[in-house]
């Protein structure tokens, strides 16, 4: 990251929106953010080491919802501003969904902030609170409503039109018998929720993402306990919904941790983190993950039903916990711990944490590796690319030699042709926006 141990020491002293601003560094016009705004989540009670030793980090204040206002022709942003909001670094980085007009946000905490200073992992309460921000000027982002939902959400989506919300719900809260809860969205406002039963389910799986389809009423329901793939219809049934199976579940890679549709949502991705998905299994093993494609609807069986197939899996590097496609459909990336939540000074400890940047070809689904991009970072869980499809923005959780530090946003370019003579590339800016401790997961206003 670009900044010293002496400008940590700042920003520890500044309020965040004013420690950004103030260390600013100066950045290429060429690497100008193309959207709106980025959104961005920080834990402020973990460090990655809490997973392997229980141990939270030294307090550093509030949990934060971080808003950074871009117009699109500066790389800098022309606002940053913060608000406290709990969330938690705990589970996939999907606990953030912004409607498809961009103007409301809806956040989970998925655990609550620790009760005392010397609270443990093991003491922090499930998390109940759901919190929608108003959008409209993303230079002054508000707060519109709390609500209490089901214990331990570990993803939100909404739906195309904006008037489904879908969380999944982990079975070590209210998700043992019945994990998925659908809500109504309207005008900024969260109401009817109730849990709706999954065909086939089985009480105490883990329903580890509930996903919207980008063009109809349609979830993907991704089982981690079985590494598999729900297709399913919502329909409404008088004042609640029901599922219908759209096409078989279709077999995923070991340990499925986050998934995307592609933008025309003719595909489906998921990675692997291939842990098995039980924090039990912490420190993790060696081993590369992966990423797959699935075509939706690809033929047809003797039925008329759908079918849906796996088209493409790549390797990615250790753990890729974030997943980003970009707008134009052609790139895909995961974001790879690596093994940076080891404790520092373990012999298993790595020192980097990487990218993994892969060419798609939406004719044939195949998806064709660029490489793994190594970087000096610390549990990065989540990425987005901008409007250009040429631009990356990647949350670094806090600096490699000094877990307690604050975050970063770290900002890098994409090189090169995506099938072309010139070799594809990321390429890390020095650009990096500091942010509180504990970034985790990012959404983008378009």
């Amino acid at each position: 990251m670009f900044f010293s141990p002496r400008l940590l020491l700042v920003i520890g002293l500044l309020p965040l929106g004013a420690a950004a601003q103030a260390l600013l560094p100066a950045a290429l016009p060429s690497d100008a953010f193309q959207a709106k705004a980025l959104l961005a989540l920080s834990d402020a009670d973990m460090i990655p080491a809490t997973y392997v030793t229980g141990q939270l980090g030294p307090p550093a204040g509030a949990d934060a919802l971080t808003v950074v206002a871009f117009d699109g022709h500066r790389a800098q942003p022309v606002s940053v501003k913060t608000l406290s909001i709990s969330n938690s670094v705990v589970g996939p980085p999907a606990t953030l969904a912004i409607t498809p007009d961009g103007r409301y946000a809806i956040l989970a905490e998925v655990l609550g902030p620790r009760p005392t200073a010397q609270a443990t992992l093991a003491d922090l309460p499930n998390g109940r609170t759901l919190t929608v921000v108003d959008l409209a000027d993303p230079q002054r982002p508000r707060v519109v409503q709390r609500l209490t939902g089901p214990a331990r959400v570990s993803s939100v989506s909404i739906s195309a039109d904006g008037a489904l919300v879908a969380l999944a719900v982990n079975p070590r809260g209210d998700g043992t018998a019945t994990p998925l809860w659908l809500y109504h969205l309207a005008q900024g406002q969260l109401s009817g929720g109730v849990a709706v039963a999954i065909p086939g389910w089985t009480a105490g799986e883990t329903l580890v993402n509930a996903l919207f389809h980008p063009g109809r009423p349609l979830l993907a329901l991704t089982n981690q306990t079985r590494a598999r793939v729900l297709f399913a219809e919502v329909q409404a049934v008088g004042s609640t919904w029901q599922l219908v199976p759209w096409g078989e579940p279709v077999g995923l890679e070991q340990g499925p941790f986050l998934t995307c549709f592609s933008p025309d949502g003719h595909y489906f991705f998921a990675n692997a983190t291939y842990t098995g998905g039980a924090a039990p299994a912490l420190p993790y093993r060696m081993t590369r993950g992966a990423v797959v494609s699935v075509r939706l609807d690809a033929q047809r069986d003797a039925h008329g039903q759908p079918v849906h197939l796996v088209t493409s899996r790549a390797p990615t590097g250790i753990l890729p916990e974030g997943l980003a496609v970009s707008p134009d459909g052609r790139l895909l990336v995961t974001v790879n711990l690596e093994q940076t939540t080891d404790p520092l000074g373990t012999p298993g400890r790595s020192r980097y944490a990487s990218l993994s940047l892969f060419a798609f070809e939406a004719t044939t689904g195949e998806l064709t590796a660029a490489g793994d991009f190594a970087f000096d970072g610390l549990l990065p869980e989540s990425a987005v690319f901008d409007n250009s499809s040429r631009r990356l923005a990647v949350a670094n959780f806090g600096q490699l030699d000094d877990p307690a530090a604050a975050g970063s946003l770290d900002f890098w370019r994409v090189v090169g042709e995506v099938h072309g003579p010139e070799r594809l590339q990321l390429v890390k800016t020095k650009y990096a926006l500091p942010v509180q401790r504990g970034i985790n997961t990012l959404g983008i206003v378009r």
